[in-house]
């Protein structure tokens, strides 16, 4: 008894001496600090507006309809820029809209994401827009606060100062980024039968595609189907959730398949039955940030770290879809911070971060590495979409908007340049 009691005691004692170990450690950190954003439905569900064209200050994706190129001002909303002489690009007006980081278009109406609506948006007139439909709730909020409201991102801060160990908010990273920029996609297939007017492209980095008269859009985990029938009154036919529920980063329409990219790898939807995908098979890679381009029998793939993905691998993957149902790796390439594609005539654009603009030679899908045609790093970058068989590449990153001429894919020609104004 005597022992047993000696035991406890010093379990006991061990057991305090831990506690007050525990209370006691504290050290100077560098860390990124995440400030939940709460808004209002108030805040949140304010009409879009039109402004005076303004300048680009912190751009994200680019969007391309016929001669009009939209460009997302991050959480603020839409650049609107007159493309008709690419070597004079002209901004025409600006559509504030709160919470706006992905869009797509069809015919003159306009599909925007406002924090968790849909906004389907006439543009006949762009000076003078109309609302048409606002779908409540069609994505997912993160988290209510009955006083705050709905938290709808978090801000990131890198601070110095001192911490607890044990402190949760110096470790990892919230995942609440519904439509961010790990984020964005494709080209938009063709708008199908009946007399639907033009679909626009939207990047490889792109959360929202349309296909034929079906709305498609991913976040962190769903794909989300709206029929479009009806461009103005966007209505919701299907939820499907996506692999495991997590991770979910990109989607891109081609012929009648999706692609979709996501932390874990690329996943194949038939879409024979455009309100009812179903999975075909899928491509599993490291625990990276990844958009996808396909073009032929061939998924172009880039990998990058120093995201929230957490990863460490920067590689192009080339993925040989012939046998859809067994998509197999053909070859990787080494990079610097791989981030959106475009491949049009066997050459792929690529940006790769703040090692710039490369073109690559992709005939030989072997050996791309060995078939650099172009570099420059002089600036960074975050998305390229090219211009169908009108030998002109459009390129956004931290800089701004630029447009080249390929018809030489080993020395582009710089045709304009939007810059942004810090």
């Amino acid at each position: 008894m005597k022992n047993s009691n000696i035991f406890f005691a010093t379990i006991s004692l061990l057991l305090l001496m831990s506690a007050c170990v525990k209370d006691d450690c504290k050290r100077v950190m560098t860390y990124t600090k995440y400030e939940p954003i709460y808004k209002t439905y108030d805040e949140i569900r304010i009409d879009p507006v039109v402004e005076p064209g303004r300048d680009l200050i912190n751009p994200g994706k680019i969007y391309l309809y016929g001669s009009l190129i939209l460009i997302n001002e991050i959480d603020e909303g839409i650049h609107v820029i007159d493309n008709a002489n690419p070597s004079s690009p002209a901004k025409i007006a600006f559509i504030a809209i709160p919470g706006n980081l992905d869009i797509a278009m069809s015919g003159t109406t306009l599909y925007a994401d406002n924090y968790i609506d849909l906004l389907a948006i006439d543009i006949t007139d762009i000076q003078n827009i109309r609302l048409e439909k606002r779908v409540n709730d069609a994505f997912p909020n993160y988290g209510t606060d009955p006083d705050l409201g709905v938290l709808v991102k978090y801000n990131a801060e890198e601070v110095t100062e001192e911490v607890i160990c044990d402190d949760p908010a110096i470790w990892g990273t919230p995942q609440i980024e519904p439509f961010t920029s790990v984020s964005t996609g494709g080209v938009s297939a063709a708008a199908g039968s009946g007399s639907r007017e033009a679909i626009g492209i939207g990047g490889s980095m792109a959360r929202f595609a349309i296909d034929g008269q079906n709305l498609y859009v991913v976040d962190n985990q769903d794909m989300h189907i709206f029929d479009i029938t009806v461009p103005e009154d966007p209505t919701r036919v299907n939820q499907l959730q996506i692999g495991w529920g997590w991770g979910i980063e990109t989607i891109f329409p081609y012929q009648d398949k999706l692609f979709i990219g996501s932390n874990t790898g690329m996943f194949i939807y038939d879409n024979s039955n455009p309100q009812n995908p179903t999975y075909l098979s899928e491509f599993e890679h490291a625990d990276v940030c990844d958009p996808v381009f396909v073009n032929g029998n061939f998924a172009y793939i880039t990998l990058r770290s120093g995201t929230r993905c957490q990863g460490f691998i920067n590689q192009l993957d080339v993925i040989d879809i012939s046998d859809i149902l067994n998509p197999s790796l053909i070859s990787t390439t080494a990079l610097t911070n791989p981030q959106g594609l475009s491949v049009e005539n066997d050459k792929l654009y690529l940006c790769d971060g703040a090692d710039g603009l490369k073109v690559f030679d992709v005939a030989d899908k072997f050996n791309i590495g060995q078939n650099q045609l172009f570099h420059d790093n002089s600036f960074p970058t975050y998305d390229a979409i090219t211009i169908p068989n009108a030998n002109i590449l459009l390129v956004v990153g931290q800089d701004g908007f630029y447009q080249y001429n390929t018809s030489s894919p080993a020395a582009l020609q710089l045709l304009s340049h939007i810059p942004v104004v810090k």
